[in-house]
């Protein structure tokens, strides 16, 4: 509480030094305009008036307001760790088909009324049995490097712990490459006996 004293105090005597501060405004020889808290030679005084405030409302979610005074006097749970497993950081996954397989570790246990949510590049991943589970399983993941994100959140959409985020990649063997032995020409047939 006195920290946050201090605090105010520090930013209310900075907001009256900087709402008395004077500034000076001129025009140089190449018609160039100047403008500063020093006076100057030539210099007129510039009268910059008070800081407008306006006070902004966060839009609230449809129902949201009688679940959060529900919950008010809960103190959030505390998770020591969320952790994905499976792939590991930097992994590189071949030939996946656009299959991945996602493990994670949560300590303590999953709470009642918690939800686990995964993001594969930013966008929701389904976990089954309602957010409940530890492994998932993503479709439609392609060559490319991928960022990996779980969150564990409460039934008032509170984030409880976020999970460090995965880094790996899918690589596709091509078709095309030269080192595919898929690729290489068919063995040169030898000719009849006696021919040219």
């Amino acid at each position: 509480m006195r920290r946050l004293l201090v605090v105010l105090l520090l930013v209310a005597g900075f907001a009256s030094v900087a709402s008395s501060a004077e500034v000076y405004r001129w025009v140089d020889d190449s018609g160039q305009v100047h403008y500063s808290d020093r006076p100057r030679e030539g210099a007129e005084r510039v009268d910059i008036g008070s800081a407008q405030a306006i006070e902004t409302r966060v839009p609230e979610r449809p129902g949201t307001a009688a679940k959060e005074t529900e919950g008010e006097d809960e103190k959030p749970f505390r998770y020591r760790k969320l952790e994905i497993v499976k792939p590991a950081q930097e992994e590189v996954l071949w030939n996946i088909g656009g299959e991945l397989d996602v493990s994670l570790q949560l300590q303590p246990r999953l709470q009642t009324g918690h939800r686990i949510e995964l993001f594969l590049d930013g966008k929701p991943v389904e976990v089954p049995n309602q957010g409940r589970s530890l492994q998932a399983h993503a479709t439609e993941v392609f060559r490319g490097v991928h960022v990996l994100t779980a969150v564990v959140r409460d039934r008032n959409d509170r984030t409880l712990i976020e999970s460090e985020p995965r880094t790996f990649a899918v690589q596709q063997n091509s078709i095309l490459n030269p080192n595919n032995p898929n690729n290489a020409p068919p063995p040169v047939q030898p000719g009849p006996v006696g021919s040219p």
